[in-house]
């Protein structure tokens, strides 16, 4: 029977392999794809797409099979037929997994006071956050799960984070109380709370959604009355430390020099990240914010400025070719600002804040990634000046 914690990204096993067992090689797994054979490059092609796509075998990406997979995986010529195999058997055990689960959870949904409950679907299965749709005779609801590795802390505040912009100003899913009076349980090795399912749709990345959640943005920030800390790192003082070794480096750190102290500057309750992926639009219209991990008291300029090059800028992966969404960071503007549109210096430190929080992301994708994120970050950096007088010609023009 095959063992899928010791299958690779690519579909191989190390066990038994003879560089292993001398110490030539660590082994894909526990060295997350840094290995000799990917010297030149850092990390492992197949691991590193994996990641990018969001998966852990390249058999379970979307876009399995793909084009890329004879060049980086030439060794096999059956390359596609192997994975495929692989495919069907975890998928097959996966089935009889989920099974089992979905009795399991059983329990863990007799903590709150539900009418027939019944698991109707799962998202997130290879996550190590589950989400589970919950169908009652009474409506449906979310159950997410998280696995004991998580800090009861975060959970915490993922639920303080809910009870205020959800449960009291109905601006994410509300949660609702066990039959004890408590908003999460510990069972089944994981943290639950139970959410309000969202009867509506996912935003999506055109104006007219930019500009919804452009307004949606700044009703969140203008929320009073919550004390919890955002879990996001305000201060710039750690990225100092990064790519020492890097020819950019000197560019790099003029940049963080001419960052401001955010840690001070404009506190409100955040988010720390917004765009269409993570917010609904309820039926009757009104936007919805969810995945409220890192949500807390921190910088309005932080949380305004991630998606002006996280989101915004387009990046080819394929090409390395980049285009920046003027019509969806216009629209997200005015749908924040208004007509009269930010002041140059509330658009400075809003330009400000979309470069830290790009920097911040610069090391979570690995080493592969980081010189493209790099050309990101001074694409980005570039629009500046043209976004700006865009939405100025825009404003005198009365464009909506």
């Amino acid at each position: 029977m095959i063992d899928f914690t010791t299958v690779t990204a690519c579909g191989e096993c190390c066990i038994g392999c003879a560089k292993k067992e001398s110490g030539i090689c660590p082994g894909c797994i526990e060295a997350e794809g840094k290995v000799p054979e990917w010297a030149e490059s850092g990390i492992c092609r197949i691991y590193a797409c994996c990641r990018e796509h969001n998966t852990r075998f390249c058999f379970l990406c979307e876009e399995f099979p793909c084009g890329k997979l004879p060049e980086m995986i030439s060794w096999n010529p059956d390359i596609v037929s192997h994975l495929s195999e692989l495919r069907d058997e975890y998928k097959r055990r996966q089935a009889f997994s989920d099974s089992d689960e979905m009795g399991r959870i059983d329990s863990v949904l007799a903590h709150w006071d539900l009418d027939a409950p019944k698991i109707s679907d799962q998202f997130n299965k290879d996550s190590g956050r589950s989400i589970y749709k919950v169908t009652t005779a009474a409506g449906d609801y979310l159950l997410k799960g998280f696995r004991n590795g998580t800090p009861e802390s975060v959970i915490r505040g993922n639920v303080q984070a809910h009870l205020f912009l959800g449960n009291e100003h109905g601006m994410a899913p509300m949660l609702y109380p066990t039959k004890a009076g408590q908003y999460y349980v510990n069972d089944l090795g994981h943290w639950f709370y139970l959410m309000e399912f969202i009867d509506g749709r996912q935003m999506e990345e055109t104006p007219e959604d930019e500009y919804k959640l452009g307004q949606a943005t700044r009703k969140m920030h203008s929320l009073q009355g919550y004390a919890a800390k955002s879990p996001l790192t305000q201060s710039k003082a750690r990225y100092y430390s990064w790519f020492r070794n890097h020819e950019f480096v000197k560019e790099f750190d003029e940049i963080l020099d001419a960052i401001p102290d955010f840690e001070e500057l404009d506190l409100c309750f955040v988010h720390t990240d917004i765009g269409p992926h993570n917010a609904m639009l309820r039926a009757n219209g009104d936007v919805v914010f969810i995945d409220l991990d890192d949500s807390g008291w921190g910088s309005r300029y932080l949380d305004l400025g991630w998606p002006f090059i996280m989101q915004f800028v387009d990046f080819n992966h394929e090409t390395e070719e980049m285009t920046y969404r003027f019509d969806l960071a216009q629209s997200f503007l005015r749908g924040y600002y208004g007509e009269e549109g930010p002041s140059r210096e509330e658009y400075d430190l809003v330009f400000q804040g979309a470069i830290q929080m790009h920097i911040s992301y610069m090391q979570a994708y690995g080493p592969y990634a980081v010189d493209s994120l790099w050309k990101i970050l001074r694409f980005g950096m570039e629009q500046k000046e043209a976004l700006w007088s865009g939405n100025r010609r825009a404003e005198e023009n009365g464009e909506e």
